[in-house]
This record gives C-alpha cells, structure tokens and sequence, in this order.
C-alpha cells in the first residue's frame, strides 16, 4: 500500500511540475518584435488615352487580344514544370507582351448604387517581366500585375486610364527594374492605340 502512495504521489509531483513549466510558458511574455515603418514619396505619371470607338468594342478588342493566366498556368506553377510553365507564359503573352490576371467588374459593382455604368478594370502583366522585377526587389511586385481601366466617357467613346510603369517602379531605383519598368509602358502604349483605334 505503502508502495502505491508513493507511486501516486511521485505522479502528482511531475504532473504539478509539468503543469508548472506548461504555465510558466504560456505566461511569460514574448520578446517584442521590432518594427521599422517608413514612407517614401514618388511621383506617378497617370496616362489617359481617349477615342471615340465604342466601349463594346474596344472591350471585346482588348479581351480578344490579350492572353489569360488561367488554371492550365497556376497547374504547371504547382507542378514545378518550370519550362512548361516558360513557355505556356510566352504564348499567354503572345505579341502584346501582356497577360489579363484579373477582371474587376466595376461598372457591374454600381448596382450597389442603384445603376449600372460601362466600366472594366482589367489587372494585366507579363509573369516572365514580374519575376526580373522581384528577383532584384520582391517590393516591385506590388506593380505586378499592372492595373488599367477602360470606361465609356461622356462622350459616348472610350477612354483607357493607368499609372505609368516606369513611374511607378522608378522608386525602387534598379537600372534592371527601371528597364523592364519602360519595357511596359511601352506595352501599354502599344496596347492603348491597337484598341482604340
């Protein structure tokens, strides 16, 4: 019996001390991590390219022209097939240099406000210029994808509106980056008259 006492007691000794350290960790602060905010101010160049083609039109032009990142891309990129993946993004981008990643519905969204305008944002980039970009500074991706919206204007034309590339990676002050930056405003030039006209 005596045996079996000092059994018990010895269990609800290391249980207590574990029970202890369990306690002592959950209860002891953590050390503060240190955080470091800064701010930095550029300047953008914000383009608008107006026409008087149709919004219909030029929508169905851009849609039709540019390539999109679909399931079959996102497929290979979790597979790891990197050259499969290379070249299904070289054929995406096809001769624009341009890739539609996402679209934003904004004119449908103004049902919210009881009406409904003609209005697209359309996020689009290249992966292959993104991934030059955030190998020198993973910061530059947050211009990629580039974002552009396309509206009907007053008039009854088009207009195209986005912030200018090279602009808004200049802040990262890379000649790499500052490159592929100018390499895209040139794309959406490009883009912009080939739609519009």
């Amino acid at each position: 019996m005596t045996d079996l006492r000092n059994a018990a007691s010895r269990l609800a000794l290391s249980t207590a001390t574990a029970l202890a350290v369990c306690m002592n960790a959950l209860c002891t602060p953590a050390v503060a991590a240190t955080v470091d905010v800064s701010e930095t101010q550029t300047i953008i160049d914000h383009v608008t390219v107006s026409s008087s083609k149709p919004y219909a039109a030029v929508k169905q032009d851009l849609e039709s022209r540019l390539g999109r990142l679909d399931d079959h891309i996102r497929t290979l990129l979790n597979q790891n097939k990197v050259e499969e993946l290379r070249a299904a993004l070289q054929k995406a981008a096809g001769n624009d240099g341009l890739v539609i990643h996402y679209i934003g519905l904004h004119g449908d969204w103004l049902v919210l406000k009881g009406q409904h305008k003609n209005g697209t944002e359309y996020f689009t980039g290249n992966v292959l210029t993104a991934v030059e970009m955030t190998n020198v500074n993973m910061a530059a991706g947050l211009y990629a994808p580039l974002r552009i919206i396309v509206y009907e204007n007053a008039q009854g034309g088009t207009t195209i509106e986005y912030d200018k590339p090279s602009t808004q990676l200049s802040q990262f002050r890379s000649a790499q980056i500052d490159a592929q930056g100018r390499s895209l405003d040139d794309r959406l030039a490009k883009l912009c008259a080939s739609v519009l006209q």
